[in-house]
């Protein structure tokens, strides 16, 4: 079981929030940010990826082989950074938007799916 933190809107009715790692985040990072809602979060994740891709493709093939090791290496750790921060944090950026958008945290349930965790408000 997996525990879901309930939240509710008068109008949008209600939302289910896992706690902890998202995998669905770390797999597809901006995209779930975007069916998610967080429209920020994906629009920096968006130009951060296109950001450490232009400065990866123009550092390539440079004089100095060890000032290139270590810029494709900061690279590396930059972009694995890119998919380790949504993974531990996205979901409490939900609950944060949830909030923001006049949602009512409710309670945590336990559950095996967000689906079933909804259900048990």
């Amino acid at each position: 079981m997996k525990k879901y933190q309930i939240y509710q809107h008068s109008v949008l009715g209600v939302e289910a929030v896992k706690v902890g790692f998202s995998w669905p985040a770390f797999f597809f990072n901006w995209v779930w940010m975007l069916f998610k809602r967080l429209w920020s979060f994906a629009a920096i994740w968006f130009i951060a990826n296109i950001a450490f891709t232009l400065i990866q493709r123009s550092f390539t093939d440079l004089d100095n082989k060890l000032l290139e090791l270590i810029i494709l290496l900061v690279l590396m750790v930059g972009n694995f950074a890119l998919w380790l921060i949504p993974a531990f944090k996205g979901n409490k950026w939900r609950e944060e938007d949830l909030i923001k958008r006049g949602f009512t945290f409710l309670r945590t349930v336990d559950a095996e799916n967000p689906e079933m965790a909804a259900r048990k408000n």
